[in-house]
């Protein structure tokens, strides 16, 4: 079955390097088609064994014929998307233009500011600030009580601080400038102790920026990769030495390729051998049951998310799953499409799309995940209508 997903997969780049897709928004979303369903069915077809603890081989196949169907329906997809010149609300897409940029300005300000004052009152216990003066790295924010709304406002720097920072980075003048704007950045993304939202800002910024790379934008990527293996191996505790180097060779991209399609083969296999024991309807059981059977015996708190797809095919089965797919792509088309009909690649627009997909393809159902999209769709909404606002008192048009 794998080479038949594979031969699916790679038809989808030729696709769409033939009609020019990767320069449209949806490449955003097979990106993560791509983590979830291309490096968990390699890296176990090797023979590696990591957290198969957790299934068998059957599900294995089944994961993989989910993946074989994903990408076909990609193909079509892609194929309306490069043969269909206009979608609903295009004219909102295609006339816009950068007016009333005082009032983003001052759209974005309020939100680093507000994030700023957050982290301000709880300066003295973020995990960043606490390692820097003792050390020693504590408890993530997110997998604690200590600090009050602290998910709330994570949602706010995962959404509307790299948003603002890609529209601010348009009209800061000189190098220094931009330097200190990314390191502010980078701190309010790290500050809660959590290294996985900042890897994927620099991802963002590296692979979906539009930039054609030469040696400087390679030699940034390199920092940028050595300065990520550096906060992880921290985090982790562990020592520079060889076995430091080895585990930094395997473990990030084992966690970054298997890790989340590899909670969706388990649920596979749970729902195969009826081990779900709580209320599958009830969001909370099916991330935590799911996490104990791939770390037995693990007392901390933790989930094994996956894209949505996962816990739909535990509720409700093969087809219902396939269909709702079908069903998502159907009404993200506008976007998608309007996005790309866009004069020009806004990417503090195009942030939204990849938190997004991000959440949909890395995380479970859940009520937080949930309100993540919610705002992510307002920040979308609202960049895309601050323009068309007749604010002469701000700025004329």
């Amino acid at each position: 079955m794998i080479y038949l997903l594979l031969f699916v997969f790679l038809l989808n780049v030729y696709y769409f390097k033939k009609k020019n897709l990767f320069a449209s928004s949806y490449i955003i979303h097979f990106f993560f088609l791509f983590i979830i369903f291309i490096g968990p069915a390699v890296y176990y077809e090797l023979g590696y064994i990591s957290y198969s603890n957790s299934f068998e081989w059957p599900d294995v196949i089944v994961f993989e014929i989910y993946g074989t169907i994903i990408f076909t329906i990609s193909i079509f997809y892609s194929y309306i998307l490069a043969h269909t010149k206009k979608s609903i609300l295009n004219k909102y897409f295609q006339n816009y233009r950068d007016r009333n940029q005082k009032l983003m300005f001052l759209y974005f300000l309020f939100w680093f500011i507000l994030v700023g004052l957050y982290l301000l009152v709880y300066i003295n216990q973020l995990p960043l600030v606490k390692f820097i003066l003792t050390g020693n790295l504590p408890e993530r924010f997110d997998q604690s009580d200590s600090v009050k709304l602290f998910y709330t406002f994570s949602s706010f720097f995962m959404i509307f601080i790299p948003s603002g920072y890609f529209f601010f980075i348009k009209h800061i003048k000189g190098n220094i400038s931009k330097i200190l704007l990314l390191l502010i950045v980078v701190f309010i993304l790290t500050s809660g102790g959590h290294k996985g939202l900042v890897t994927f800002f620099i991802i963002f910024a590296l692979l979906f920026s539009g930039i054609k790379f030469n040696f400087k934008y390679i030699l940034i990527g390199f920092f940028a990769i050595s300065g990520m293996l550096v906060i992880y191996t921290i985090s982790k505790g562990k020592e520079f030495n060889k076995e430091t180097f080895m585990y930094l060779l395997e473990s990030p991209p084992r966690r970054f390729f298997v890790t989340q399609g590899s909670g969706f083969i388990t649920r596979i296999s749970m729902k195969r051998r009826n081990l779900y024991k709580g209320d599958i309807y009830e969001y909370q059981v099916i991330k935590k049951e799911t996490f104990q059977e791939i770390y037995p015996g693990y007392n901390e708190k933790g989930a094994a998310p996956t894209i949505f797809l996962g816990d739909l095919h535990v509720r409700y089965g093969f087809m219902f799953t396939i269909v709702s797919y079908i069903v998502f792509l159907i009404i993200i088309f506008p976007i998608i499409k309007g996005t790309d009909n866009m004069p020009d690649r806004r990417l503090y627009l195009w942030w939204n799309l990849f938190i997004l997909f991000y959440l949909i393809g890395m995380a479970e159902i859940s009520y937080s995940s949930s309100l993540r999209i919610l705002l992510a769709l307002f920040n979308f909404i609202a960049i895309l209508t601050i323009p068309y606002l007749k604010l002469n008192t701000i700025e004329k048009s």
